[in-house]
């Protein structure tokens, strides 16, 4: 019978891929609070889905991370996350040459005002303003600027700015 012989690095690379990965983030910037409820988005604006767009993108942001747990009851967690849509604007930013009256593409900009406090009522983070802006462009001559795509990209660029501010904040 002849043996094998099986380079080191190879039986290395091996041994590592059974083992597996177990880091785990130990952070003590957050103490023991780790649980986060996130309350309904209040949407002060003429964009109606904002308001939903942006909660459903602070969730996928939070989870992603992983520095937090969202807790479906407030009373579980131990912290309370609050965000106001405000300043929601709408600019012409392009004109076809052509065409003088039809705009090509617009911006739209829009404020979230965000609050973090601990359960028991400590204000960690108040009012903070974070804005954001976004352009769009009409497919073709005879079609309407969309701005679905526009409020997709500002509730994902307010999602990301709203969860790193939550977690990269000097309490």
């Amino acid at each position: 019978m002849r043996l094998i012989k099986i380079p080191p690095l190879a039986s290395l690379f091996f041994l590592l891929v059974l083992s597996g990965c177990n880091y785990k983030s130990n952070d003590s910037r957050f103490g023991k609070s780790r649980g986060i409820y996130i309350d309904v988005v209040r949407n002060q604006t003429l964009a109606p889905q904002l308001g939903s767009y942006l909660s459903n993108k602070i969730r996928n942001q939070i989870i992603r991370r992983g520095h937090f747990d969202i807790k479906t009851n407030i009373s579980e967690s131990d912290l309370i996350l609050s965000v106001s849509l405000t300043n929601y604007k709408q600019e012409t930013e392009i004109y076809n040459p052509q065409d003088t009256i039809i705009a090509a593409g617009f911006k739209t900009n829009v404020q979230a005002i965000v609050s973090l406090t601990k359960s028991g009522g400590e204000v960690l983070i108040k009012d903070v303003t974070l804005t954001e802006n976004a352009s769009v462009l009409k497919d073709g001559s005879f079609s309407v600027p969309s701005d679905r795509q526009a409020l997709l990209s500002l509730s994902e660029s307010l999602g990301l700015q709203i969860s790193q501010l939550i977690e990269n904040y000097h309490w």
